[in-house]
């Protein structure tokens, strides 16, 4: 009698022990290990995640709004240096102006460039091509800007003729002599290439300087950087 007891007792204590590992293999299965709500919102968080970075890649490689808009090739033929192309043709041993923007990204141009850095009187048309073509920016304003504004130009030229920023000195900045109107207060050109602007914005100039620097037939022409 006591054996059997004892049998019992250990059979209905394994029973015991087996209903309870169901019980919890069916909770784990039916989501007791982990709450249904939770895995959705872990789920959520990833995927807000993914948009995220993925806006981010799109917006970082969107194209850049000051890069400029494109001219007509107008050659890079040399004339004389003092020849006025545009208002003068005949000095360059040509019938018209040669010119296809205002102010001129490429054309006739002088033999000698100028050079870098920042002018407070009109410079030639015709010969700052030639720094165009070797791969400079040229900043043209209209002499009626206001001086603030101005200013601030020359900061931004001199800053890069002089130290060099991220390689660049190759920059003018020159008032407007030309007898037509500039079209702009603030007119940025590079070789095919220019950027009309309102006002002195510094930031359109460097996205602009950063898509058109060193972009040009000649990009290792003089003058060199200042010594």
């Amino acid at each position: 009698m006591g054996r059997r007891r004892r049998t019992a007792g250990i059979q209905h204590r394994e029973r015991a022990s087996s209903e309870a590992l169901n019980r919890r293999v069916g909770e784990q299965s039916s989501g007791g290990g982990l709450p249904d709500w939770r895995l959705l919102a872990i789920g959520g968080v990833l995927l807000i995640g993914t948009l995220l970075v993925i806006l981010v890649l799109i917006m970082g490689s969107g194209a850049n709004p000051n890069s400029g808009t494109a001219q007509p090739d107008a050659g890079r033929t040399h004339v004389a240096d003092g020849a006025e192309c545009r208002t003068a043709p005949a000095s360059c041993e040509i019938a018209a102006n040669p010119y296809s923007s205002v102010p001129a990204t490429s054309g006739h141009h002088w033999g000698t460039p100028a050079e870098w850095g920042v002018y407070s009187t009109p410079q030639s048309e015709s010969q700052l091509i030639h720094n165009l073509e070797h791969g400079g920016i040229v900043i043209w304003y209209d002499p009626e800007l206001d001086q603030a504004q101005i200013d601030e130009l020359a900061s931004y030229v001199n800053a890069q003729v002089s130290q060099g920023i991220g390689g660049r000195f190759r920059f003018i900045l020159s008032p407007w002599g030309g007898e037509e109107d500039l079209g702009s207060p603030v007119v940025v050109t590079g070789w095919q290439y220019l950027l009309r602007l309102e006002e002195a914005d510094t930031d359109a100039l460097d996205g602009f300087s950063r898509a058109r620097y060193g972009i040009a037939p000649e990009p290792q022409g003089g003058p060199g950087p200042p010594g």
